[in-house]
């Protein structure tokens, strides 16, 4: 990753390297997240055509999709959260830059009027929070 440097040991949000590419990467998930995400309502209900029993060993559709559901929309909150708590109020552009990897200058040609300097201490507070969250 050598988009951006890595917070050194005197910022206030320092990571080591390899903390510091987990969170990256892991944000870098958000819109693959997003698409895995199943839709609520894919699960077929009871199937009352079978014999009714009262436990059973048959495979549970509904199960597996409610827990997958669960664990993929936990890491979108969680990285939601962190947006939210680092962005100072621009989630969007918190998001735009740590989830899809947009740069300073594609983000002022969309209107962020920010400086450099915040916009990367803003990534920084971001990733030192989400590391400490997963």
């Amino acid at each position: 990753m050598g988009k951006y440097r890595t917070p050194s040991k005197k910022s206030k949000w320092y990571l080591p390297t390899e903390d510091y590419l987990t969170a990256v990467h892991y944000a870098l998930r958000y819109p693959s997240l997003l698409n895995e995400l199943p839709p609520a309502n894919s699960a077929s209900g009871i199937d009352y055509s079978k014999d009714r029993v009262q436990t059973s060993n048959q495979y549970d559709a509904t199960s597996d999709l409610a827990i997958r559901r669960l664990e993929i929309q936990t890491k979108i909150d969680i990285i939601e959260a962190c947006i939210k708590e680092a962005s100072n109020g621009q989630d969007k552009v918190l998001k735009d830059a740590v989830c899809y990897g947009r740069t300073y200058y594609q983000l002022q040609d969309k209107g962020y009027l920010g400086s450099q300097y915040e916009l990367g201490q803003m990534r920084q507070h971001f990733y030192y929070i989400l590391i400490q969250r997963i």
